[in-house]
């Protein structure tokens, strides 16, 4: 089983020996950000204005999406094709592509970035919080 957020709130179960799908609304139009799961199999689903919550995972396909298997397997290879595996000895930090849907940010981009909009993601906000902080804290730390 294979469980993809969207933007929109939803989960989409996906049943990958079956190729069936089944969307499934549980955040009401806020963005799914991060998606985990429990010990016993439940998903802990975290959205964009807060919102936490825990979901039974045991829920079956049983309405398929509109997906042919054609679709599904050229979707499958276009995402193998356009990435990498990571090296074992490799650090994870280098290979991540770190996005907030409007700009990609590299490494060190985010160690100079100190503001942030309340739509901006958390992550994004936490850096901008922490790095102000730091400033400030040389700020008041500097002889004038």
């Amino acid at each position: 089983m294979l469980w993809v957020g969207t933007p929109t709130g939803s989960l989409i179960e996906v049943n990958l020996p079956t190729l069936q799908a089944v969307e499934h609304d549980v955040l009401a139009g806020s963005p799914v950000t991060a998606l985990g799961t429990t010990a016993t199999g439940e998903l802990v689903v975290a959205g964009g204005t807060g919102d936490l919550v825990l979901v039974s995972a045991r829920v079956a396909c049983a309405e398929p999406l509109d997906t042919g298997a054609e679709t599904s397997t050229a979707a499958v290879a276009a995402f193998l094709a356009a990435t990498s595996g990571i090296p074992d000895d490799g650090d994870l930090e280098t290979h991540l592509v770190v996005t907030d849907g409007a700009r990609t940010w590299e490494p060190g981009d985010l160690n100079a970035v100190t503001t942030a909009a309340a739509a901006d993601p958390s992550w994004l906000q936490l850096a901008a919080a922490i790095n102000d902080m730091h400033v400030q804290d040389e700020e008041q730390r500097a002889p004038e």
